[in-house]
């Protein structure tokens, strides 16, 4: 599924992070931020909310943006270590990217060793040559959602199946509960919709405090999309509080670019009675929903290698088009001059 990189990750670590913030975590010192001048390169505030990027010729630059969802106005956002571009599902932009991925199998050591320095020469080599002309070779944004892998189907025999082995960690909208979570159970899906969602759920009422006994609720998507509050156990309107959304096959959290809510989630990677503390993983851990591309299926960084939940840029290079637009991109920092996190630091450059 789409977020493979939280897998790899809850095997390097009890749970992992999709968004990270240094001040909340312990260990080594952080990956230096970079020292210039290479290029034109942008700082992006990237902390509290979606930072915005717009390409106009030569030059980059932020912008505020009301509905990301219905404007042209932007190209590139950034929030903690997610990145969207403004295509498919995120926007009406129809802006494309791709990876040349030239690290993506560094080894950890290698990654440590790489600075905005070192990199720069192969930035500075990709030119318009190296633009790939097969179209399926650029990808538009689509759903990232923190609940992902939740079901199952087999293209043999092209049926559809709950994954219950699947369980996630799941912060309410509230911020203020937790609960474990997974499907058990999937009945009469279409090409449209998963059908009746059976999912059993555990709640926290609040941080450290003692699971409450196992609820099972089904709901119905054959009428529409549904939302459940997990505190009151209750379907509910759009506009009142809720913490999951079950629409067609997707489930959404209440929060990112889903709802506006503090809601997020995590993989445990352990069975639903081996969870024992829904609410013991950092703060910054539990991932919100996001719209992910070539930046989902092909992460910019590496994650804790050396402990203390810090991120390391890889220094992939990616191509990002618009029209008749082309740059070249490169993420070198998540950190700002004084270490503070979720500053994202990227050179770029027009190719055409």
């Amino acid at each position: 599924m789409s977020r493979r990189l939280l897998v790899a990750l809850l095997t390097a670590s009890s749970l992992p992070l999709a968004a990270c913030d240094s001040t909340e975590s312990t260990g080594p010192v952080i990956p230096d931020p970079p020292t210039g001048p290479f290029y034109d390169s942008l700082t992006v505030d990237a902390s509290t909310d979606w930072g915005f990027v717009v390409f106009d010729g030569v030059t980059a630059t932020t912008t505020t943006v009301g509905a990301p969802a219905s404007s042209s106005g932007w190209d590139i956002g950034f929030l903690a270590t997610s990145v969207m571009l403004n295509g498919g599902a995120a926007g009406p932009g129809g802006v494309e990217g791709h990876c040349l991925c030239q690290n993506t199998d560094a080894t950890d050591e290698e990654v440590v060793a790489m600075t905005a320095e070192s990199e720069l020469p192969f930035f500075d080599a990709v030119s318009a040559t190296d633009v790939p002309t097969d179209e399926e070779a650029w990808l538009n944004d689509a759903l990232a959602a923190a609940i992902d892998g939740w079901y199952s189907y087999d293209v043999t025999t092209h049926t559809v199946s709950a994954a219950p082995e699947n369980v996630w960690a799941v912060r309410t909208a509230s911020g203020d509960a937790y609960a474990k979570l997974h499907v058990t159970e999937i009945a009469d899906p279409t090409q449209q919709h998963a059908g009746t969602v059976t999912f059993e759920y555990a709640l926290q009422p609040s941080a450290g405090a003692a699971f409450q006994e196992p609820k099972t609720v089904t709901v119905d998507l054959s009428q529409g999309a549904v939302r459940f509050d997990l505190e009151t156990t209750t379907e509910v309107g759009a506009d009142a509080d809720w913490d999951l959304w079950f629409d067609g096959f997707d489930i959404r959290v209440n929060g990112g670019v889903s709802g506006s809510g503090d809601a997020g989630a995590v993989a445990t990677g352990e069975s639903f009675e081996a969870v024992a503390d829904a609410s013991n993983a950092p703060a910054q851990v539990y991932a919100a929903d996001a719209f992910g591309g070539v930046f989902e299926g092909e992460p910019w960084y590496t994650y804790n290698i050396q402990g203390g939940h810090q991120i390391w840029p890889n220094y992939n290079v990616y191509l990002i088009r618009r029209g008749e637009a082309l740059y070249k991109v490169q993420l070198v920092s998540y950190y700002g001059p004084e270490g503070d996190s979720r500053q994202i630091t990227f050179r770029y450059e027009l190719l055409q």
